[in-house]
C-alpha cells in the first residue's frame, strides 16, 4: 500500500518542492494517520491484555500526538538521510538505492 511512498521518499533526486506540490505530501499524511491508528490500537490491546483495561483518553491523546510527531519528523529525517547517502556515494544512484533499501528494510522489520 505504501510502496510508492517508500520509493518516493527514498529517492535522493527528489526536491522538497516536489514533495510538497505533489501527491507525496498527501500520502505522507495518510501514512502517518494510518500507522498512528494501528500503533495506538496495538498499544491499547497490549495494555488491555496485561491490565484488563484500556488506556485513558488523556494517555491516548498524548500517545497519538507523540506518534504523529515521531512519524512526521521521521519522514523528514528519512529524506535528509537518503540525500546524504547519495552524496557519500558520489551521486551514484544505483549504489545509493541498494544501500538505502538494505538499511531501511532491515531496520524496519527489526523494529
Amino acid at each position: 500500500m505504501f510502496t510508492k511512498l517508500y520509493l518516493d521518499t527514498t529517492n535522493p533526486k527528489i526536491t522538497w518542492k516536489e514533495i510538497i506540490q505533489t501527491n507525496i505530501w498527501i500520502m505522507i499524511i495518510i501514512s502517518i494517520l494510518f500507522h498512528t491508528v494501528v500503533y495506538s490500537i496495538f498499544i491499547n490491546v497490549v495494555y488491555f491484555i496485561f491490565s484488563g483495561k484500556f488506556l485513558s483518553n488523556i494517555i491516548n491523546i498524548r500517545l497519538v500526538i507523540v506518534l504523529v510527531l515521531i512519524m512526521f519528523f521521521g519522514y523528514i529525517g528519512r529524506i535528509i538521510h537518503v540525500k546524504e547517502i547519495y552524496k557519500s556515494f558520489h551521486n551514484n544512484e544505483k549504489l545509493s538505492r541498494e544501500f538505502t533499501d538494505k538499511i531501511y528494510v532491515t531496520w524496519t522489520f527489526l523494529g
